[in-house]
Formats: structure tokens, C-alpha cells, sequence
């Protein structure tokens, strides 16, 4: 009351003192109750919006929206932590493993391979068309003639 009486005294207009008693006495029950109700209507209506909202994939935390996407976005990775060494790891030690055995398999696909259709080089491929058609007994054969390979279909 003190501080209101100076005030007064002070400022002498009404504004002013509307202003100082605002700040200085505690809101009236009433306002607190309608600030909490509307805090909790807001809240409501939250809970009524996301209720609503369709789930695709049966559980709450699967909702796709246009600003997530489809893949979650990674907040950070660090190159200490236990994912990084994990990967690490799984490359150190499978890769030189498959490197072994898919160089195998590719060795082994290119001798197969090498072995039944052997290529040559030939000087002049023309004759060399000709030479292959008269020894098989072959008339009419279709040529597929490329930059540096020619395939001869049956």
C-alpha cells in the first residue's frame, strides 16, 4: 500500500496507477482459472487432432506427415561412438573375405566362359566370316559388328 500511495503521489494519473496496481496485486482466482482452462482446451484439442490423424502403420510412432518423409533424418553421428565402430569393424573383417571369394567366382566365370567361346584377334574379319560359314556349312547367318567385337547369330 505503501508503494501505491507513492505512486499516486507521484505519477498522479490513473493510467499510471492502473499500471502499478496491475503489477503489484495477484491476479483474482478467476483469471487462473481461465488461463488453466484454456491451457487445458488447447491441450484437448491436441489430443482430439492427433487421435484423429490416420496411422499407416498400426502403431503411433510409424506416422509418416509431408515434413518428416520416409526416412528419419539422423540428429548427428559421431565417429567415436559405438555405430561407427561397429561399421568399422564389420568392413574390416568381411571385406577381405568377400573380396576372396567373389574374386574367385569371377575367375571361375571368366575360364567357363573363356574356355567354351575362345575369342581371337583376327587381321581381317571378313575372311575370317567366311572361313567360319564354310566350315560349318552355314548360308545365311546375321552379324552384329561392333566397335571392336562382331557376334554372328544362327
Amino acid at each position: 500500500q505503501a508503494i501505491l500511495a507513492q505512486a499516486l503521489k507521484t505519477q498522479g494519473s490513473r493510467a499510471r496507477c492502473a499500471t502499478v496496481c496491475l503489477k503489484l496485486l495477484p491476479p483474482p482466482p478467476h483469471s487462473l482459472r481461465m488461463m488453466f482452462g484454456r491451457i487445458l482446451a488447447a491441450s484437448r484439442a491436441a489430443a482430439v487432432r492427433g487421435a484423429q490423424r490416420a496411422v499407416p502403420l498400426g502403431f503411433p510412432g510409424a506416422q509418416r506427415t509431408a515434413s518428416t518423409g520416409a526416412f528419419p533424418k539422423l540428429m548427428s553421428i559421431r565417429y567415436d561412438g559405438l555405430m561407427a565402430k561397429c561399421l568399422i569393424a564389420a568392413i574390416v573383417y568381411y571385406v577381405p573375405q568377400d573380396v576372396v571369394v567373389l574374386g574367385g567366382m569371377f575367375w571361375s566365370w571368366h575360364s567357363t566362359s573363356s574356355s567354351i567361346s575362345p575369342k581371337k584377334k583376327q587381321a581381317d574379319a571378313e575372311a575370317a566370316l567366311e572361313a567360319f560359314k564354310a566350315k560349318k556349312g552355314l548360308d545365311d547367318v546375321q552379324v552384329y559388328k561392333g566397335r571392336s567385337t562382331w557376334h554372328v547369330t544362327l
